[in-house]
């Protein structure tokens, strides 16, 4: 039987703390339930060299990447192609643009949508050559001697998500990714989808739809983590994880009552916590959110559809803060129409906030989102199909900033912000913040006390960001 490689292609750029992949994983899962012989690379943490040995070592070569990326993964097609390899693209940019993958030559097949349910049918099919039964695989395209003889629209959403095997992370190399990232870093996921209109977000592999886990198989998942891969931190890298408070309630109670200790981080809106909900999670293990507010001016928040306002988001904030949960938070600049005076509203609503760390990017509509249909005329296509897009550049040819001028706005954004959160005096207000919480929860505070007397270990404080880009190059030299 015909053996798949599933590979994830390295970005040209780590920007994310490394861990191990999950769509891969899912994948792998899916396969090895179905008795499908399977390897599973993440490009990211082998070299060249060992992806070459990888490929020949298989005969399917199936392969995932997100939108800056597409063309390495191009170019690993076209090496799997003259080794006499079939190769198959999927994930999200396949899932709405098939062409640029079926026209470069390299690939056999895309499978658009999610495809835990038709990866495995259609290898089964592909492997008694029976093409009519790969006609029926939805969401398979595939070219044959140059044309497209298959085309189908891809699958329903899968709607229970219980029904999935849990991510086959023993076919990844943990170790190589704990030794790359010291603080051992672990995703899980809860949820698909996400109902919100943000213009400049692709939908089309998860859905608008929101579809849950039970919290049995959520905490019996963590649970399995904890005890057989021990990580420094786990990652929920579900889009809105709070977006119903109740089940998160439930969730942290279920990790309560089982005794399971370990740190979280959580990605969310500023509209789906509270404070309650805040001290449940930060009782129940959470350290960390991630929020994606992309501006602080409401004429830009509208703009990008983000239903948001800027109060909403200073009082998120501040709630998070008094649960003693560290924020991190994802801004766009040069959004259509930005003007300076909307950066300096979005600078003056992240002083009123005050989280720990800002992240920035350049705004970048992405073929399939609404901001691509709506502003294509200001797309420079040339730019795109000759360059990568990534976090601090963009085709978007914007009305009123240069490329250079965007990026040392970006980059003055977050000098700007870090030089005002480390000076004295918001040092000395976290200070009394953080007192006040500790008086609110004593059993907190002993902890914090037994660190100022060196009873207790302080936590790690490297940059895992500095960490993840670092672990890129180190990658090369596996």
């Amino acid at each position: 039987m015909r053996k798949t490689l599933l590979t994830y292609v390295k970005p040209h750029v780590q920007e994310d703390p490394l861990a191990m992949i999950l769509g891969i994983a899912y994948l792998g899962a899916s396969l090895e339930k179905e008795g499908l012989p399977v390897e599973l690379c993440d490009e990211r943490i082998v070299n060249d060299q060992y992806m070459r040995e990888a490929i020949e070592r298989n005969d399917v070569i199936g392969f995932g990447a997100l939108t800056p990326n597409i063309r390495r993964a191009i170019a690993w097609a076209k090496y799997a192609k003259s080794r006499g390899k079939v190769t198959v693209m999927g994930g999200p940019h396949a899932s709405v643009d098939q062409g640029i993958f079926l026209d470069s030559g390299h690939f056999d097949f895309v499978l658009k949508g999610e495809a835990e349910e038709t990866l495995p049918r259609f290898l089964k099919a592909f492997e008694g050559n029976d093409w009519k039964a790969m006609g029926e695989v939805p969401g398979l395209a595939a070219v044959k001697e140059k044309s497209i003889v298959i085309d189908n629209p891809a699958p329903p959403l899968i709607k229970k998500l219980d029904d999935l095997p849990l991510p086959a992370r023993h076919l990844l190399p943990m170790d190589r990714y704990f030794q790359l990232n010291p603080e051992k870093l672990v995703y899980i996921f809860t949820t698909r989808g996400c109902p919100f209109k943000c213009i400049f977000c692709q939908k089309e592999l998860t859905g608008r739809g929101f579809r849950v886990r039970s919290t049995e198989m959520i905490v019996d998942e963590l649970e399995h983590i904890v005890k057989t891969y021990k990580p420094g931190v786990i990652l929920f890298v579900d889009e809105i994880l709070t977006l119903r408070k109740k089940r998160i309630h439930e969730m942290c109670d279920e990790i309560l009552r089982r005794g399971l200790k370990f740190e979280w981080i959580a990605n969310t809106r500023a509209d789906c916590v509270d404070y309650p909900l805040l001290k449940h999670m930060h009782r129940a293990g959470c350290r960390r959110i991630y929020y994606g507010w992309e501006s602080g001016s409401q004429r830009m928040l509208d703009v990008l559809k983000k239903d948001l306002t800027p109060e909403v988001i200073v009082e998120a904030a501040k709630m998070t803060r008094r649960a003693g949960i560290w924020a991190k938070v994802y801004l766009i600049v040069g959004s259509p129409g930005e003007t300076k005076q909307d950066i300096e509203e979005t600078e003056k609503v992240l002083k009123l906030a005050g989280p720990d760390l800002v992240r920035v990017s350049v705004f970048n509509p992405l073929i399939g989102t609404e901001s691509w249909d709506g502003y294509l005329a200001n797309i420079d296509l040339t730019d795109l199909s000759e360059n990568y897009v990534s976090s601090n550049r963009s085709a978007y040819k914007h009305e009123h900033f240069t490329q250079v001028e965007l990026e040392e706005l970006r980059k003055n954004m977050v000098r700007s912000y870090e030089r005002w959160y480390y000076g004295y005096g918001q040092r000395a207000k976290r200070f009394m913040e953080r007192a006040l919480y500790y008086m609110e929860n004593p059993q907190f505070g002993k902890k914090r006390l037994g660190r100022a007397v060196g009873l207790v270990p302080p936590p790690t404080s490297e940059n895992v960001i500095d960490q993840a880009r670092k672990a890129a190059s180190l990658g090369q030299n596996r």
